[in-house]
């Protein structure tokens, strides 16, 4: 575990919910100055504390949807498993690619549908094409060495802030939400494109640099990322780090509901939880909800399910739980 302080923490924190903020403003919340607080940041990241700075967006705004996939291996030797996870990360339209401990062994997050009013580039226009191409491919490559291949289908996803990196147990986390379908389609070009597949890997992106790659000017960067957050195809500018490095893990809790009434009251108890990371709200596999965790040990994610157990004996059917083992991908603009 990497030795950092309270200053780190904090500097993590803020860098979560907004990554691109000056760090003239991001020292004046943690009580540093701009020099020491960019020294921090560079050490967390050659220790590797900090690994990218990736960019949340709302596909469904886009036209774009993500399914994710769960695979647990069988016959499958550590050569065999690294290639298949390669084929994942090579792919283009696959977002995530993560390997897990517990329940699954793999777990991908990849597009499947068309983009309906998406001009640039024109290759893309049908991802559904792209996505049947994809999965035949799969099955006839790797399918003898999956046990099992589970689908799911988001209906709605929260974020929350990470106060669990704060210590106060006076903080409530807020919280924000993106949805998988949408009534409404912001129309981008080519530029807005080439901005956000930039942004979806570099949140921290100079916006000098942004314009001299693009060819044009420092406000026109500006006013297009401006529309992007305010029309909400941005959602978030953030960080992504090794929790492990600083004493954390990420574990998953799936939910299978008895009382499927109880599931909103379930939810409005879990965003209580200061450790709370992401609720998912899913279609399929017999999962009604999954909740995603920061947590130090798998004793508090069994405090967590005995907690929830005994609140709601009537209501919940049954758990399952895995943890984020390493993240070999993230992008959600994976397209080349």
């Amino acid at each position: 575990m990497t030795k950092i302080d309270k200053k780190d923490l904090k500097i993590i924190y803020h860098l979560l919910q907004n990554s691109r903020q000056p760090l003239s403003i991001l020292g004046k919340k943690v009580g540093l100055s701009r020099k020491v607080v960019g020294y921090r940041i560079n050490r967390l990241e050659k220790e590797g504390v900090i690994t990218n700075y990736p960019t949340l967006i709302q596909p469904a705004l886009l036209g774009w949807a993500l399914v994710r996939y769960y695979y647990t291996f069988q016959f499958v030797s550590p050569e065999k498993k690294q290639e298949i996870i390669e084929y994942f990360i090579d792919s283009d339209i696959v977002a995530l690619v993560s390997e897990l401990e517990g329940s699954y062994d793999l777990q991908i997050n990849v597009y499947v549908t068309s983009l309906r009013t998406f001009e640039y580039p024109l290759k893309y226009q049908n991802l559904f094409l792209k996505f049947t191409s994809f999965y035949d491919k799969l099955q006839k490559k790797y399918r003898k060495y999956f046990d099992e291949q589970i689908m799911t289908v988001f209906h709605k996803n929260t974020y929350f802030d990470p106060i669990f990196l704060l210590s106060n147990k006076n903080l409530t986390p807020s919280s924000f939400p993106i949805f998988s379908s949408s009534s409404k389609e912001v129309q981008i070009d080519k530029l807005d494109y080439e901005i956000l597949r930039k942004l979806a890997v570099n949140a921290r992106i100079p916006t000098v640099k942004l314009a001299n790659d693009l060819n044009v000017t420092t406000a026109t960067i500006k006013s297009r990322i401006k529309r992007l957050i305010d029309e909400k195809v941005v959602g978030n500018f953030g960080v992504s780090i090794d929790l492990l490095k600083i004493g954390y893990k990420i574990y998953n809790i799936e939910i299978n509901l008895k009382d499927y009434d109880k599931k909103y009251e379930i939810i409005e108890y879990i965003h209580k939880n200061q450790n709370i990371s992401e609720i998912d709200e899913t279609f399929g596999r017999g999962v009604d909800l999954e909740f995603e965790f920061a947590l130090k040990d798998v004793t508090q994610l069994q405090d967590i399910i005995n907690d929830l157990s005994q609140r709601f004996p009537e209501a919940i059917k049954n758990f399952r739980y895995y943890h984020h083992e390493k993240i070999h991908k993230y992008n959600l603009i994976p397209f080349k």
